[in-house]
């Protein structure tokens, strides 16, 4: 089954969002980094991706906060950065079954092949719910994000 992991949101500003939810709700940052190319050009749709994103965590719940900043000033972005994610057993089998069932995805799972090793080696893919809503899935990965 599925655990809930992360919620992920686009935003302007990232230091400004970072000190909001910290000040505002308590959150803790415990990772950051810039990421793009090609994997995640493949995986989101979108051509010269290059972004940062901070995540932030609330340590009661584990459910993390995904907060992500382009670059390049974009701020009206396909909706893949305001997402929920899930945690799964198994993407490629979910996929599959995904496939057949006609349920339209993103793209195919991807795995990362990044130099941090927080990030490095996980696979994941985004699908779209009945409205139009993007979620993420993803294969379980021993410390993904965390300190």
């Amino acid at each position: 089954m599925a655990t809930l992991n992360h919620i992920a949101m686009l935003v302007s500003n990232l230091e400004l969002s970072k000190r909001f939810y910290k000040e505002t709700l308590g959150l803790e940052t415990v990772f950051e980094h810039p990421i793009s190319g090609p994997q995640f050009e493949k995986v989101t749709g979108i051509d010269d991706f290059d972004v940062v994103f901070a995540v932030l965590t609330d340590k009661k719940s584990h459910v993390n906060l995904e907060l992500v900043e382009f670059k390049n000033g974009l701020v009206e972005s396909p909706s893949v950065f305001n997402h929920i994610a899930f945690e799964v057993e198994d993407v490629d089998s979910l996929y599959e079954k995904f496939h057949n069932n006609c349920i339209e995805t993103v793209s195919e799972p991807v795995t990362l092949s990044h130099p941090h090793p927080k990030i490095n080696g996980k696979r994941f893919f985004y699908f779209y719910d009945p409205d139009g809503n993007i979620i993420e899935v993803y294969n379980r990965k021993e410390g993904l994000y965390s300190e």
